[in-house]
Parts: structure tokens; C-alpha cells; sequence
């Protein structure tokens, strides 16, 4: 055995393999190498629970995140020492299978195999055949190179009679060679179970070299000495929404007061008041598209290897949604307010705008904003925290002309087709009314005034009367006595103004801007 450091169960095994070795040299039974093949199967689960092991100390070794260059030696060794070993524990199955099978090169199996009691010596210890000499060279180039990577000394593998306590001052077997002791009058059942043996002990010393070289890597991380459970996750949900988060375990030492950084810029480090470790929020405007990355470093503190770690995020371009007003069009030189809402950025939502072929003045609240065309065809991009998130573009439609109309003093449209009885008319309002759809989207620019107007008195081809009116109210009264059926009032409309939404006064194009009103 290999004298390290044996658990219980390799100790307990190591003895049976010795027992059983001792029962063969007295009597070469059945019952005997079926106990050899049993105790094979037991060694093959050690094998695998051990390289289990080992697997998992590489791992913890090449988790340091330490950037002194012994931590990287020992990482660069430890696995040369698990390759090493792989390969070993390769090359002894393929000496067990070669051994396994008769002369004929059929593999022996079942009672076949744990019966016979010749092939492994005859193939072993057959000068004619490098097999032999090939398991020897194999075990003593293994033992050579991992103490040359881990620098450690460990017992031979290839152990004659005298290596072993057990064997000293044993005459029979003291000047035979390592092939002769392990092979000679050795049945195949016991000369396999004696390379899975050997397997286990490779395994031990591997393990013990992983062991030294994981001192070296621990030797300049961080102890650390607070533990807390920590999740990330979202910090606002909406009602009604999956809540995702992730758990892990978080280790800090108490002792340690370390700088962070992101992307080399000093972050500032302040103690958590529920979990007391020292911690720094990362908060920047996400710009871009797709993935994206920066760099996060922590300085530990003077002597100890700075741990950096590149973070990857993505960037996803939030959803403009147009809420309220009329877009996707707006009415040209008109106030045109629109409620421009981002939902995924939530409270953060605190936006610039730029417009191009308008302007465009911010409301009193996030998103809301008027739009005021000068052109056809308007864009209008969303910035927040100084991250552009899109563009959405508007048609711009021209102002509907107004329509106009005449009513009697009572408020009632007058029917331009039967007219008014003359009898009855003591004046007349013309009025500028606003298309329907414009004064619902844009009321505040939808105020039409009629600023002068010429209305006649007119029967057959002749004028009767004339007035020039400034209010789009007309007084008839003077006309009352000279009315006769068949006359009619003709309304020219000559100027028009429109009130926008910031109080001015916008001349109107005429157009359909006469009323023939027929007198009974």
C-alpha cells in the first residue's frame, strides 16, 4: 500500500487484498479467486469514486481567481496531473483487457476468467511478449513524471517483495523481479484485481499531489468568514407577474475592505446594513443593442490578487408606445399632443426628445409632449439618460378647410335651399365651423372667425343693398321693408382666421366661401 493518507474503507480493502494474496500462496481454490473477483468489483467502485474526488479538487484549484503567478503554475500542474493520471488508469484497462483474454485472443469470461490460473502469468512473464515490460516501463514513467510535476516523493508502484513490510526477510520471493513477484503462479482473476490496485493507489497519489497544489492556490485566496444567502432578482414586479430570481450563497471576509471597480472607474463601497457586507451599486444608462459587457474588478487589498470578471448583459431595445393623441398623424402647425410612453423602463422613464421637420415641447409629465409639424413627413427619437431607445415617425395631413354656415336668430341652421321668409328676418349669422374629426383631435386649433365678409341684397342681376361686415353678425333690420319673394342674400366670405393652440391668429384659405340665402 501506498502509506499516505488511506480513509477507512482503502485501508480495510488494502488488508483484504493482502489476506486474499496470502490464502492464494496456500491454495489455489475457487472460493479463493472468486473472493478475488469480488473484491475486484469493490476496487473498480473505489477507482471511480476516487477519480470523482480528484476530479472535483481540480476544479476547486482552477476556480482561483488569483492572478499570482505560483497560483497559475500550480493550476497549469494540477492538471497536467490529472491528464497524467487519466492516461495511467487508461493504459492499466488495457492491460486488464489484454490479460483477459486466452491465447486465441478471445476474451474469458464469467467462470472462464475467474477460474483460470495461467494466462496472465504465461502473458506477463513471457520473454518473447513486450507486455510485460511495456506494465513496468508504464508504472515507473507515471511515478517519474508526477513527481516531477508535484514536486512530492511517493512510494514506488512497481514494488518488488522487499518494498513491502510485509514481505522483509521473506527468502522465497526476496530476488525475484517486480514482474516474477506480482505474476508468477499468480491465477489471471488475482492479477487483474492486483492492477486495479495499483489503480487505486494512483489515484491516492494523485490525490495527494492535487492536495499539495491546492495548498499553494488557497495559499492566496481570500478566507472567507461571513456567509449569507443572496438572490438576484427583479426589484419591481407588477401584480400578476412571474417573480424570477436566482439563490446562491454569498462570501465575504469581515476583515477585508476592498475597492470596486467598473470598467476601471471607483465604484462607491458601503457595509449592507442587513447582511453587513461590503458592497457597491453598479447603476449606468444601458445603451446599445444586443449583448453587452463590462468589466467588474475588487481589489481586496494590498498583497492580495485583484478579482476581475467580465459581466455580460443584454440590451433590448424597449417598446415606444403611442398612448393618446392622434399619431400616427399629426395636423400641420397644429398642437398636436401625444402621450409617448416606454413601459419597460418603468419609473426610470424620464425622457428627452429631438423632432426633425417640428418642434416639440415637453408637457408636465414623462411622455407628454405637443407636436407641432412644419413638414409633411415628421420623426421624432426618444432618448433616456442620455441612451437614444427609437424613433417612431408621423404623416403630417393638412388642416381641413372649415365649412361655412348660416343661422337664423334663434340658433337654427338656415336651409339654404327654401331660404328664409323675409317677413321674419331681423338678422343673420355666419359662422366658420371646423371639420368634426379636427376639432375632436386638435380642439385648441380648431377656432375659425370670420373677419369680414360682403353681404348683398341682390334680385335678379341687380344690387338692392350692400353691407361690409366685420362680425359674423348681421343686423337686417334695415333691409326688413325692401324685402320681396324671389330676392335672395348673397354672403361672400373675404377673410378668415384660425386660432391656434398657442393664441394666434392663422389666416385661412377660402374656399366654398359664398351662401346664396333665399327670401320667401
Amino acid at each position: 500500500m501506498a502509506g499516505g493518507k488511506e480513509t477507512p474503507r482503502q485501508k480495510m480493502i488494502g488488508m483484504m487484498y493482502l489476506v486474499l494474496t496470502a490464502l492464494l500462496a496456500l491454495n489455489v481454490s475457487n472460493a479463493v479467486l472468486e473472493k478475488f473477483a469480488i473484491l475486484n468489483t469493490t476496487l473498480l467502485e473505489l477507482t471511480q469514486e476516487t477519480g470523482e474526488t480528484n476530479d472535483n479538487k481540480l476544479q476547486a484549484i482552477l476556480r482561483s481567481t488569483s492572478q499570482d503567478p505560483k497560483v497559475k503554475d500550480a493550476m497549469t500542474r494540477a492538471q497536467s496531473v490529472r491528464e497524467a493520471t487519466k492516461k495511467a488508469l487508461a493504459d492499466l484497462d488495457g492491460f486488464k483487457a489484454e490479460i483477459t483474454k486466452d491465447h486465441t485472443g478471445k476474451p474469458m469470461v464469467g467462470d472462464e476468467l475467474v477460474t483460470n490460473t495461467n494466462v496472465a502469468e504465461e502473458k506477463m512473464l513471457d520473454p518473447r511478449k513486450p507486455i510485460g515490460k511495456e506494465f513496468e516501463k508504464m508504472l515507473v514513467d507515471y511515478h517519474a513524471k508526477l513527481e516531477e510535476i508535484s514536486g512530492m516523493k511517493f512510494p514506488k508502484l512497481a514494488k518488488k517483495a522487499e518494498d513491502y513490510e510485509e514481505f522483509k526477510g521473506n527468502t522465497t520471493h526476496k530476488d525475484k523481479s517486480f514482474l516474477e513477484f506480482n505474476f508468477e503462479n499468480t491465477p489471471t482473476m488475482a492479477a487483474v484485481t492486483g492492477m486495479t490496485q495499483l489503480q487505486t493507489e494512483i489515484l491516492e497519489y494523485e490525490g495527494m499531489a492535487l492536495d499539495s497544489l491546492n495548498a499553494i492556490a488557497e495559499g492566496v485566496n481570500i478566507k472567507f468568514d461571513k456567509v449569507v444567502p443572496m438572490v438576484i432578482g427583479p426589484s419591481v414586479v407588477a401584480a400578476g407577474a412571474k417573480y424570477t430570481g436566482r439563490l446562491f450563497m454569498a462570501g465575504a471576509a469581515s476583515g477585508v475592505t476592498p475597492e470596486m471597480f467598473r470598467n476601471g472607474a471607483a465604484l462607491t463601497v458601503t457595509t449592507d446594513p442587513e447582511t453587513s457586507i461590503k458592497m457597491a451599486n453598479i447603476e449606468f444608462a444601458a445603451s446599445g443593442d444586443g449583448k453587452q459587457s463590462y468589466t467588474a474588478e475588487i481589489r481586496p487589498g494590498p498583497g492580495k490578487a485583484p478579482l476581475i470578471r467580465k459581466i455580460e448583459y443584454e440590451v433590448i431595445k424597449p417598446t415606444i408606445r403611442i398612448t393618446n393623441g392622434n399619431a400616427p398623424s399629426l395636423y400641420m402647425n397644429c398642437g398636436n399632443f401625444v402621450n409617448i410612453e416606454v413601459p419597460a423602463l418603468g419609473a426610470n422613464y424620464n425622457p428627452s426628445f429631438t423632432a426633425r421637420g417640428a418642434t416639440i415641447e415637453k408637457g408636465d409629465k414623462p411622455g407628454k409632449v405637443t407636436i407641432i409639424p412644419k413638414e409633411r413627413k415628421v420623426s421624432v427619437t426618444v432618448s433616456n439618460g442620455g441612451a437614444t431607445i427609437g424613433t417612431e415617425n408621423f404623416d403630417v395631413k393638412p388642416i381641413p378647410k372649415p365649412r361655412y354656415v348660416a343661422k337664423d336668430n334663434s340658433g337654427k341652421e338656415v336651409d339654404l335651399k327654401n331660404g328664409v321668409r323675409g317677413a321674419g328676418l331681423t338678422g343673420l349669422r355666419i359662422n366658420a365651423e371646423a371639420d368634426e374629426n379636427f376639432k375632436l383631435e386638435v380642439p385648441k386649433d380648431a377656432q375659425y372667425r370670420i373677419r369680414n365678409m360682403e353681404v348683398i341684397l341682390a334680385r335678379g342681376t341687380q344690387r338692392v343693398a350692400v353691407i361690409n361686415a366685420t362680425s359674423e353678425t348681421l343686423d337686417l333690420n334695415a333691409w326688413r321693408s325692401q324685402f320681396k319673394p324671389g330676392d335672395r342674400i348673397v354672403v361672400d366670405i373675404k377673410s378668415v382666421t384660425r386660432g391656434t393652440f398657442t393664441g394666434e391668429q392663422e389666416k385661412v384659405d377660402i374656399v366654398g366661401g359664398t351662401l346664396n340665402i333665399p327670401i320667401q
